[in-house]
């Protein structure tokens, strides 16, 4: 790294002090990063409105110190923003407050598009923002189901501004890298276009399978008691948190209901098939579906 590019960064980041951090949340993805920074050797503070998990945080060994509210003034390296969209798009003028020039703020939502517009309220006082989604997660949510090594192994997207310098790119870049997962960057509208498809869609369809089950109920069947592995895999989702999933839903709609349309579309296909009883055209599209995951792992 460029000297001249150092210097665009705080000096954690250019190895004049051990690296610090702030995570602003402690669910389930705010803890993970606490703990995966505090097992590199990063100094890790939080701010978090439940005093349970901050105390469980420090417990843990994964933060420093914690407050409930975001202070006036704190000297980091590095900010995760770990909150709900709405209250994303709320913090960020405090950030750019609160933080100085040369600090890489990143958010962790699954929409990308509103949080990189509301970007230049921090870029304007010299702060680095760079759009972010680890593409893994759970469906339990808080600090409790928050762990380390949560993001190893899965693709995480950046989703950096038009004029972010090389050097913040490289330093996150080497980062995710530490975590063991896959950088992946992509146009914000670009981003939440595709993670229509191959997040929250995922989503609807599991809500959806779980409902129709229930649903049988109403012709005395009662096909939930034989549900097995692949109906659990398959549903397991449908226990995520139904707050966050409606701001995703509503705020990404657009992006999910052309993403429904192709999935009707296959589905149409499908029962088609069966319909007409066109048992090489059943074949087929698993052969089709297997190549494409075989191509994806």
């Amino acid at each position: 790294m460029k000297a001249e590019e150092q210097c665009l960064l705080a000096p954690g980041w250019r190895g004049e002090r051990v690296p610090r951090a702030c995570v602003i949340g402690l669910g389930l993805m705010g803890g993970s990063w606490a703990g995966a920074l505090q097992a590199r050797g990063w100094q890790v503070w939080a701010v978090e409105r439940q005093a349970a998990s901050l105390e469980q945080a420090r417990e843990r060994g994964w933060i420093r110190e914690g407050w409930s509210v975001l202070p006036a003034r704190l000297d980091v390296d590095l900010v995760i923003i770990a909150l709900p969209l709405p209250a994303v798009l709320t913090i960020l003028p405090d950030a750019a407050a609160c933080f100085a020039a040369g600090t890489i703020v990143m958010d962790v939502s699954s929409l990308k598009t509103a949080v990189c517009a509301a970007a230049p309220v921090l870029t304007a006082k010299g702060i680095h923002f760079v759009g972010g989604h680890p593409m893994t997660g759970s469906e339990k949510s808080g600090f409790e189901a928050a762990k380390p090594d949560l993001f190893y192994g899965y693709p995480y997207v950046l989703t950096p501004l038009p004029d972010c310098p090389a050097a913040v790119l490289e330093a996150l870049r080497q980062l995710i890298g530490q975590l063991g997962a896959r950088l992946v960057l992509r146009e914000p509208a670009l981003h939440d276009q595709e993670a229509a498809m191959i997040s929250h869609i995922p989503h609807v369809l599991s809500v959806a399978l779980t409902l129709a089950a229930g649903d049988m109920r109403a012709a005395g069947l009662e096909a939930l008691e034989l549900a097995g592995r692949s109906f659990r895999e398959m549903t397991r989702i449908a226990d995520s948190s139904p707050e966050m999933w409606r701001e995703i839903m509503l705020n990404n709609a657009e992006a999910i209901l052309a993403g429904l349309k192709i999935c009707q579309e296959r589905l149409d296909e499908f029962r088609g098939y069966i319909e007409q009883g066109d048992g090489d055209g059943v074949a087929q599209a698993f052969q089709q579906a297997r190549r494409v995951r075989e191509d994806l792992f």
